[in-house]
């Protein structure tokens, strides 16, 4: 996951292509009718849909409605009604002679609107098509009328469990409709629609990494609106590392001395914002606090976190950074749990459904230990001697400590896959593993009981140039595992916008 990291207000271009490599992971279609594949401009494929062959027309009149009196979908009204009409100046009123489709009625059945990995958000699209003894056409525009002469109302429902649902259902019929510059209308081809949706995996995720590549709250906010057009539901918000701490602690305000610069950080008000805006596009936000590995810039503002003579080895002197950096936290100081607890205790509120990040999942990394970086301490040394710990069992110990930690605040730890390949079976039951690098450790993990999120290094890594676009397509999270029990156990995958290029 190491390259040269960088700072810097740009977007990678690996950031604007992500969402169209990712429809393995968003959804699969299992029954379709005429159109097939690319023909059909919904993304991802709903699992299943039929159509006809209608042309619809949307009134200039056309408003949304709702059984629900929810926030979150009325401000994704008022988002839809600006994506779908692009241009509202001049409707050309020669193809109506009344209204083809007035309205959109969304029906929400669960009022609950807590985001969670369990919350369902499957949804049902309808879109009727009057019965008809005629049709109408003007060029290649056609007007739906009735037995009368006279134009019929169409219907269009959205019907979702929770807002959620409804949301990703907004989606599709965004997709559907389209502007007609020659005619100058809004219309719907295809018609009439049906469409049955629900997600393949409840983790849909996009690791952003603002440790090696500030990216200021605005763009932050266009990578969460590109993630809601492709139906993605989790950032994986890594947003410290070794590179830099851009983001504010009150209850250990130095940690941001880490920064790139001052400004370059995230206020805490910044981050809350952030959570919040992927709230309301149904995104739920998971940040990463990497330990005990990836912690360089940890110790610019609390020296003491870091193992005493780390730089004595030459995979570890500061010299090293911004490259590399790979620096550990010193597992054998008291003080090092202690700010963990404080900080972690601030990010979540010490119980489910509190603090910054609302999150029932809470990422504590876990990979890539330099033990060069240890070996100097004498402080480390005596404590390895006290419990007769190798390395192997110092880091495990390091990241138990930490999930227990973490599981007590009413959160879910996620650890990379490093932490099951060294721990094996004795890692926490409720773990759940981030597999990167080898699809074998997975399969291994989900027999054994664990759950596990798949991001693999040689798929999904959008900063790899050697990944080429046939691979993310091709590449399926499940890899080889069959049984119905352990696929379940397999909650998704995420692609990763590492930001060291």
């Amino acid at each position: 996951m190491m390259l040269p990291a960088s700072s810097s207000y740009g977007v990678p271009i690996s950031l604007l292509l992500c969402v169209i490599l990712i429809m393995l992971v968003c959804g699969r279609s299992s029954s379709a009718t005429a159109l097939q594949g690319p023909s059909v401009p919904i993304w991802p494929l709903p699992q299943f849909f039929t159509h006809g062959t209608d042309t619809l027309l949307l009134s200039p009149d056309f408003t949304f409605t709702s059984n629900s009196s929810s926030h979150i979908l009325r401000k994704a009204f008022e988002r839809y009604n600006h994506i779908i009409f692009i241009r509202t100046d001049v409707i050309n009123t020669r193809y109506y002679d009344g209204i083809s489709l007035g309205a959109l009625h969304v029906i929400i059945n669960n009022p609950s609107e807590e985001l969670q990995l369990e919350t369902p958000e499957d949804y049902t699209l309808t879109i009727t098509v009057p019965s008809t003894t005629s049709m109408s056409g003007l060029d290649t525009v056609k007007i739906i009328v009735d037995a009368t002469g006279t134009n019929a109302m169409a219907t269009a429902t959205i019907s979702a469990t929770t807002v959620y649902g409804a949301l990703r259902g907004l989606e599709t019929f965004s997709q559907l409709v389209y502007y007609n510059i020659e005619k100058d209308v809004y219309a719907i081809n295809n018609a009439p629609w049906t469409i049955e949706d629900y997600p393949r995996f409840p983790h849909r995720g996009l690791l952003t990494d603002t440790s090696r590549h500030f990216f200021p709250v605005k763009v932050l906010f266009r990578l969460l609106d590109s993630m809601a057009y492709a139906k993605l539901n989790v950032l994986h918000w890594h947003i410290v590392d070794a590179q830099s701490f851009p983001m504010q602690s009150a209850s250990f305000p130095r940690l941001w001395e880490g920064s790139w610069s001052p400004s370059e950080r995230y206020s805490t008000q910044d981050l809350k914002d952030v959570v919040e805006y992927a709230r309301l596009r149904g995104i739920r936000v998971v940040p990463e606090f990497d330990g005990p590995g990836h912690a360089y810039a940890w110790g610019i503002g609390y020296p003491a976190l870091l193992p005493q003579g780390y730089n004595i080895s030459a995979k570890c002197g500061a010299d090293t950074c911004p490259t590399s950096c790979n620096i550990p936290l010193d597992p054998s100081n008291e003080f090092t749990y202690q700010l963990l607890e404080g900080l972690f205790n601030e990010m979540t509120g010490g119980k489910q459904g509190q603090g910054i990040f609302l999150d029932n999942m809470f990422h504590t990394g876990g990979d890539e230990i330099q033990y060069e970086c240890w070996e100097n301490s004498t402080q480390i040394a005596q404590f390895m001697q006290q419990h007769s710990f190798t390395y192997d069992q110092l880091y495990i110990y390091f990241v138990s400590r930490v999930s227990m930690m973490v599981k007590g605040m009413g959160r879910q730890v996620i650890n990379w896959e490093g932490t099951y390949s060294t721990a094996g079976n004795t890692l926490d039951e409720d773990t759940i593993v981030n597999i990167y690098l080898r699809m074998d450790v997975m399969a291994k993990a989900v027999v054994s009981g664990y759950r596990c999120i798949v991001s693999m290094a040689c798929a999904w890594y959008l900063d790899s140039v050697w990944n080429d676009w046939q691979h993310f397509y091709s590449f399926d999270p499940q890899g080889n595992v069959t049984d119905p029990t352990q696929i379940k156990r397999i909650l998704g995958g995420e692609v990763s916008n590492w930001g060291e290029t």
